[in-house]
């Protein structure tokens, strides 16, 4: 074998890789004897019929294409020695000859990383205070959720919920048929039509009401689009929303001795969040800021594939188990779906890479014991939730029973890698914001005082 290097941009390597004539016919004598113990030849028992018949069996091509693709691995990782190079991910691989073979193959090497002066980056803390007001507005959020819908005879308003029959055609094809239907009319709603709201005002029960509306221009149907709308509306009922009035009883409902605690609650719930969303803005910020002045570099495999993950992920969250069905549902081809996510793709590379590189240069160090210490944290956190949901019907036993599963699951290794990595994440994080505010310890100097500390002292060494 011979083989060469040309160095792409982009951190790829490409190792051009020739096989001798005599290893690739050793390599299909291999491939010969491995596929002939399958063949069977009528007249000969397995194994025994002659080589030409054999091979007209499996085919040349076959025999070529098994003695191929079982040289590769062995022919591409003593290239990868011989270059003394280390492969990232997955090599990109052509054949450009098939007898010998000659391969091209695309190599992302290790991402690039330079932080630059990180240590002086700085960013401001917004203040994460809650407001009387804000607090207000939540407990307010809250008396709505236990709204009710009231009826009142008079005629429909804006802020009304309708219950309405709607019937809709344009150029005689069915747009709205729906009977008994609750529909809130709120002022210059688009929904289900632009002026469809608007059209239902001043109803009386019992009252039909026929008029016409244009279709959007943007309709997903286009030939309908801009098109006349015929609509028909039978109106049933008027309905209001009455919430009940903030006081203890409802405080009750939610496990709370009085409105009182769950203002506390309330407040103390806003509070968090306010100082969660404060942290993750300063965070964003702070890589930002680094990504401005670093020097990062990788290979596009590694966002072609981000990308993958942010489609599969986003095809997951409207439902479909496979991408190819959600791509079919936005109607929209895939390589515009993809360059939509790749600035989101290159993003979350460079500050994986970032915080990769920031844990090494703030030698943020795990033991055994600290993923040990999160591992007890997860299995109380899920203990106390399993007991909540199931405190009435859960012996002491089949608790216990549940408690070990859990914490056997999460000490696999898997599960301990996961744990680790995400512990590692997050004090990596607690050192940014530390950095990002000013309030970061020197790692260098902190260095220097343990190494001065651990030596010896002149006297020492003499009575040594």
């Amino acid at each position: 074998m011979k083989s060469s290097l040309k160095e792409l941009e982009r951190r790829q390597t490409e190792i051009r890789i020739e096989v001798e004539e005599e290893e690739f016919t050793a390599a299909k004598d291999r491939a010969y004897k491995q596929l002939a113990r399958r063949v069977e030849i009528p007249g000969f028992r397995k194994g025994k019929a002659p080589r030409h018949l054999v091979e007209q069996a499996i085919g040349k091509e076959n025999i070529e294409d098994e003695a191929i693709e079982q040289m590769f691995p062995s022919l591409y990782e003593e290239a990868l020695e011989t270059h003394d190079l280390y492969a990232a991910t997955t090599p990109s691989v052509s054949l450009e000859q098939r007898e010998p073979p000659v391969f091209q193959v695309v190599v992302p090497l290790r991402p690039k990383v330079d932080l630059g002066d990180y240590t002086s980056i700085r960013v401001e803390h917004e203040s994460a205070e809650i407001s009387d007001e804000e607090v207000l507005a939540a407990l307010d959020r809250i008396r709505e959720s236990q709204a009710v819908l009231a009826p009142v005879e008079r005629t429909l308003q804006y802020g009304d919920f309708a219950i309405i029959d709607v019937k809709a055609t344009a150029e005689d094809l069915p747009i709205l048929d729906h009977q008994q239907v609750t529909y809130e009319v709120v002022e210059g709603s688009k929904m289900p039509l632009p002026g469809f709201a608007d059209a239902l005002v001043a109803m009386e029960k019992g009252e039909t009401r026929e008029f016409t509306l244009k279709m959007p221009d943007d309709f997903r149907t286009a030939e309908l689009a801009g098109k006349d709308c015929a609509c028909s509306v039978t109106l049933g009922e008027v309905k209001v929303k009455e919430a009940p009035e903030l006081t203890d009883s409802l405080a009750q409902t939610f496990g709370f001795d009085s409105l009182e605690a769950m203002r506390e609650r309330v407040g103390n719930d806003l509070e968090s969040n306010a100082k969660n969303k404060a942290r993750t803005e300063l965070i964003n910020s702070a890589l930002d800021a680094i990504a401005n002045q670093a020097m990062i570099e990788f290979a596009p495999v590694f966002e072609e594939r981000e990308i993958d993950d942010l489609l599969e992920n986003e095809a997951q969250r409207y439902g479909y188990k496979q991408v190819d069905d959600y791509l079919k549902m936005t109607n929209r081809a895939v390589e515009e779906i993809r360059e939509d996510l790749r600035p989101l793709a290159h993003k979350r590379i460079v500050n994986g890479l970032i915080l990769s590189e920031l844990g090494v240069a703030e030698q943020i160090e795990l033991t055994p014991e600290d993923v040990d210490a999160r591992i007890e944290e997860l299995v109380e956190q899920s203990m106390a939730q399993s007991q909540e949901q199931v405190a009435s019907q859960a012996t002491p036993d089949a608790i216990e029973s549940l408690e070990k599963r859990v914490r056997d699951y999460l000490n696999t290794p898997e599960m301990r890698d996961s744990v680790e990595h995400r512990l590692r994440t997050n004090r990596t994080l607690d050192r940014l914001v530390e950095i990002a505010t000013g309030v970061a310890p020197d790692v260098a100097v902190e260095a220097k005082v343990e190494e001065e500390a651990a030596a010896p002292t002149e006297e020492e060494s003499e009575n040594g």
